[in-house]
């Protein structure tokens, strides 16, 4: 008798459990989340780097789920706009006894960060600047390298960085 009080217990115990974690909804605050746009410029020498960028920022707001993206600014309550400048791409050498041809290429890019808020009409994020690296390798001493890679990681640091800087901003 002992023992059907003490599994019945163990039962309604992770029924309550169960319940009570339900409620849980990914986002910084349990209310209505912002619709946000996101617009990318490219005024740097990177090529075709603003649609890789953008689609890096929006996968990182759907990853953290802060954010509903929408496909047009006059839907959104937040307008994020990006503006790629300053691309640099210099030659690294790796060790000492590299020569030009062994070494590979650093590339650079900065970004300018503005967030719009549409409801309350005014700037929430005015002119923050994000930078982000890359270093890309010859696969040997006759081939190019293949900035295509480097191009990918950049977008994808500069997707993680903007996106944290977002969501965390203190409104």
């Amino acid at each position: 008798m002992n023992r059907d009080y003490g599994s019945l217990i163990c039962v309604l115990i992770g029924c309550l459990a169960f319940v009570s974690s339900c409620r849980y909804k990914p986002g910084a605050s349990g209310g209505k989340s912002s619709s946000i746009f996101v617009q990318v410029f490219n005024d740097s020498s990177m090529p075709q780097s603003s649609g890789v960028v953008n689609r890096a920022i929006r996968e990182e707001f759907i990853r953290r789920g802060t954010f509903e993206l929408v496909h047009s600014a006059e839907e959104a309550d937040l307008l994020l706009r990006v503006n790629l400048s300053e691309y640099a791409r210099s030659p690294e050498v790796f060790r000492s006894d590299d020569t030009l041809l062994a070494a590979g290429f650093d590339m650079g890019v900065k970004a300018s960060v503005k967030l719009y808020s549409s409801r309350r009409k005014s700037s929430l994020i005015e002119n923050h600047f994000v930078w982000a690296n890359a270093s890309t390798l010859r696969q040997n001493v006759t081939a190019q390298p293949k900035g295509r890679q480097a191009s990918m990681a950049i977008a994808r640091q500069l997707g993680v960085k903007i996106a944290n800087h977002v969501a965390n901003h203190s409104w």
